[in-house]
């Protein structure tokens, strides 16, 4: 095959692109509109467009934050205020009466206990030394003092109340005011739930509509309900989920669960002793998802009455899917009945890319990205907003290449970013090299391996694209330039920039068999968690469906603590698939594999690759004798190891943080377990900071460097050939297929 360089022609230099505006800015919009190409403009932060700027031909983004726009309303309506339950901190019991504060532990500039409705009806107080409700009967909270007072209790047992509170102050306000130095009042959300606050929002934004006709698009930031990012009492984040329903707490809508589904939910399952039933990192049981279920309906309901009005007011329909996104699950069928017509995603990375660019729809898919042009990056001390962004950028660009999306933008305040021209550049360059992308390869696909990869957690599609972070939140490996992400660092970043097609899958899914057209299935998680699956593990069928898998000749790649549920003498379900298990101390004497040693030559680590495993003590040992150990840390901790299984393969990763290497890794060990090992042999790169894409239909091959280095690498074309290509610090480069 003759490939020869290739310097795309008849690239647009506008489009594709949307600009945040700032008030009193014209000519920096102006401007900065020009070199990055924009066509269109958006409002920021609650700014109205100029009407010089309506003027310039640009189409208009107006964003609308409904359940937190009206804030006069929302101060004369307590009763609407967002709700959440709270469990209060222990208080020890040394007599037969304890006195708690429940809001002891909070954030008193964001919550405030609510006394609207009667506590006896929806709070609840637990003896934590035993589990069991403290009757109704034996407490009392005194709103004077904001305590409750616990009788007959047993002495020297802990006690906590679960506790209803009003939120105050908007998460997102709160953290653009703490963050990003706002100084305008705090921002309240009201719940749309309220049949008469629903009624509210709907007229208010009726006359919205109408006060708003040079608006081409309303983007709706978003719609009900934020995720949780709950305010200690010392003014730090407490607890934060990114995707949990811990804020849904919305009385009207526990009245009609109770109404359609027979049972009241209470307090408790919320807060699930203080660890959040409605986290995402938590196998969800039953009554989570049945909750989930029914906040989604009205979720659905609420976008529904929204996007009808502003179709007929003749304009387009767009979420931010950010801030009050909880209940949207664009991954649901049923979230196609609201009519949004353009999804946006806030991006730093491949993950976030494919997330949207996968979701379900056809929607216009747009992505909004990091670095904010905030004072967090921009005005802040240690700030490198033009090293931050192309690092984002390489991570974008390797999933984009793979899946697409529509158009780009930033969102923040232009005159942060004029205060770096090197970082002006660089976005204009990074639209420029977006549009290239879309023009030349004209919504083509570039060619994978042929090998699906099924992902396998608890939550399967529902929460497509959205990672494990697990113990890495909390202790966040170190930035280092070569590493795709800033600080968190994640399995699915690796894989979102691989050339293979990945489905996710939950445990009913499988259950029946795994899907026919999946080649390799991952379990990526800490044990316990959604993602590695939890209790799932204990289902006969789940675990015959995976055996039946790999035996037949599938591949199985387990990473961290994959099918960990103790049980039937081992941690590892999957221990006999993986060749491996974990030690928690319960057989610490046991020795089932006398001694190995680590065999670095395996077809997964050749090519020189230095994997990073984000630790060296996995507390996983072999257990069968022909386990082939990959790595080990120090004291013989297996960090990597594979083995035959009937017809198929198991791999096993203590972890996989998101690193080239690692990258490289992954691409091979799913090569390897799904027995596609020669696919390598084309259309592949050397260098594991550079990787390529072809796209067959328009005989167009991309060469990427992944660093902030120079590059040599070797290309393997279509035919297997080799040839060199030299790329400076995150180049890219193309080349066509010229026909003999």
């Amino acid at each position: 095959m003759k490939l020869v360089p290739y310097l795309p022609a008849d690239i647009p230099a506008r489009g594709c692109f949307t600009l945040p505006t700032e008030a009193g800015k014209d000519d920096l919009v102006r401007d900065l509109a020009a070199k990055w190409g924009a066509d269109t403009i958006r409002d920021s932060d609650g700014t109205e467009l100029s009407p010089e700027l309506l003027e310039l031909g640009f189409e208009i983004f107006s964003t609308v934050l409904l359940t937190r726009a009206d804030q006069a309303f929302a101060k004369a309506h307590p009763e609407f205020l967002i709700r959440k339950f709270f469990r209060s901190d222990e208080v020890l019991a040394e007599t037969d009466t304890v006195t708690i504060r429940p809001m002891a532990g909070f954030d008193p500039r964001k919550y405030r206990t609510d006394t609207y409705n009667n506590p006896q009806h929806h709070w609840q107080v637990f003896d934590r030394a035993t589990g069991l409700e403290h009757p109704l009967g034996r407490w009392d909270y005194d709103p004077a003092t904001d305590t409750v007072t616990v009788r007959n209790a047993v002495p020297w047992h802990p006690y906590t109340v679960n506790f209803l509170v009003e939120q105050i102050w908007d998460s997102t306000s709160m953290h653009n005011h703490l963050t990003n130095g706002w100084t305008s009042d705090p921002i309240m959300s009201v719940d749309p739930a309220h049949p008469a606050c629903f009624a509210h929002l709907m007229a208010w934004f009726d006359r919205w509509l109408a006060e708003h006709p040079r608006t081409d698009v309303v983007r709706l930031t978003t719609l009900c309900y934020h995720f949780p990012i709950d305010g200690a009492a010392d003014g730090h984040t407490r607890y934060f989920d990114g995707q949990g329903y811990a804020d849904t707490v919305s009385l009207p809508l526990m009245e009609s669960f109770a109404d359609e589904h027979g049972f009241r939910l209470t307090s408790g399952d919320f807060v699930n002793e203080g660890r959040y039933i409605a986290n995402s990192h938590v196998v969800p049981s039953g009554r989570q998802r049945l909750w989930m279920d029914h906040v989604h309906k009205f979720v659905v309901r609420f976008g529904k009455a929204l996007c009808d009005r502003i179709h007929a007011a003749g304009k387009k329909a767009a979420i931010f899917w950010g801030d009050h996104w909880i209940g949207m699950e664009p991954y649901l069928p049923s979230f196609q009945e609201m009519g949004i017509d353009i999804h946006i995603n806030a991006c730093e990375g491949g993950v976030v890319l494919r997330r949207c660019a996968e979701a379900p729809g056809n929607q216009i898919k747009e992505l909004r990205f990091y670095p904010y042009l905030f004072p967090d990056t921009f005005n802040h001390e240690g700030g490198q907003p033009l090293r931050d962004s192309r690092l984002f950028w390489a991570n974008v660009r390797r999933a984009l290449v793979r899946t697409p999306v529509d158009r780009i933008g930033y969102g923040g305040y232009l005159s942060l970013a004029a205060e770096f021209p090197e970082f002006v550049d660089h976005v204009a360059h990074l639209a420029d090299e977006f549009r290239t992308i879309l023009a030349t390869t004209r919504g083509t696909r570039s060619e994978r391996i042929p090998v699906k990869v099924g992902i396998l957690s608890a939550w399967g599609a529902r929460r497509s694209w959205i990672p494990f972070e697990g113990r890495d939140q909390k202790f966040a490996i170190p930035y280092s330039d070569n590493m795709f992400l800033l600080a968190r660092s994640y399995l699915l970043e690796c894989l979102a920039g691989l050339p293979v097609d990945v489905e996710f899958l939950s445990f009913d899914d499988i259950a029946n068999g795994v899907p026919a057209d999946i080649g390799v299935l991952i379990n990526d998680g800490d044990a316990g968690t959604a993602h590695s699956g939890g209790r799932h593990w204990a289902d006969p069928a789940v675990l015959a469906a995976v055996r039946k898998f790999v035996h037949r000749g599938g591949g199985f790649i387990g990473v961290r603590e994959p099918s960990a549920y103790p049980a039937g003498g081992r941690n590892f379900q999957l221990a006999d698939v993986l060749g491996v298990d974990l030690e928690t101390g319960d057989t610490a004497n046991l020795r089932p594999v006398a001694s190995w040693t680590a065999t670095p030559d395996h077809f997964l680590l050749a090519g020189g690759l230095a994997p990073f495993f984000g630790t060296d003590r996995s507390y996983v040992a072999p257990v069968l004798t022909d386990t082939r150990v990959l790595a080990t840390g120090p004291g013989g901790h297996v960090l990597a190891a594979a083995r035959g299984c009937g017809k198929g393969r198991a791999v096993y990763f203590a972890g996989l943080p998101a690193t080239a290497d690692n990258a490289a890794l992954l691409l091979r060990a799913i090569a390897w377990g799904g027995r596609a090992e020669q696919a390598l042999g084309r259309w592949h790169c050397s260098n594991p900071r550079t990787e390529c894409a072809w796209f067959p239909e328009v005989g167009k091959l991309i060469v990427l460097n992944n660093s902030p280095e120079c590059q040599t690498t070797t290309v393997l074309d279509g035919d297997g050939q080799p040839f060199e290509v030299a790329l400076a610090p995150y180049e890219s480069r193309w080349y066509a297929h010229q026909p003999d």
